[in-house]
């Protein structure tokens, strides 16, 4: 999917952020990272994370949603990282078997979309 197509998806705020931890594998390395994060914004096939930490681009990753009720998993790829005052801003597009679950999973936890 090209930058474009990306940027054009509707992103929906979540009224509350989610805890998440985000595990990203390096390309240049096989070790994985645990960075703590929350989830902002949802797509039909990405999720905006805030992070403290660096993450390389293009890594791949897995997005833990720490719900207390529902955890769940969803892989992807980290595809722009933004430094904002606040921290890192990840932009993230899932794969294609967690894009076709992930806004019905938002629902089932009861999560608030704007």
């Amino acid at each position: 999917m090209n930058n474009l197509k990306r940027r054009q998806q509707l992103r929906h705020p979540l009224r509350h952020p989610i805890p998440v931890l985000v595990r990203h594998r390096s390309l240049r390395r096989s070790d994985v990272h645990v960075v703590e994060g929350l989830l902002l914004d949802a797509s039909e096939q990405g999720m905006g994370v805030l992070v403290m930490e660096p993450v390389e681009l293009a890594s791949r990753c897995t997005i833990e949603v720490c719900d207390e009720d529902k955890p769940s998993r969803f892989r992807g790829e980290i595809c722009y990282a933004t430094k904002t005052e606040y921290g890192i801003r990840l932009g993230i597009e899932l794969d294609d078997d967690g894009s076709a679950r992930f806004l019905g999973y938002l629902s089932e936890i009861s999560a608030e979309l704007e």
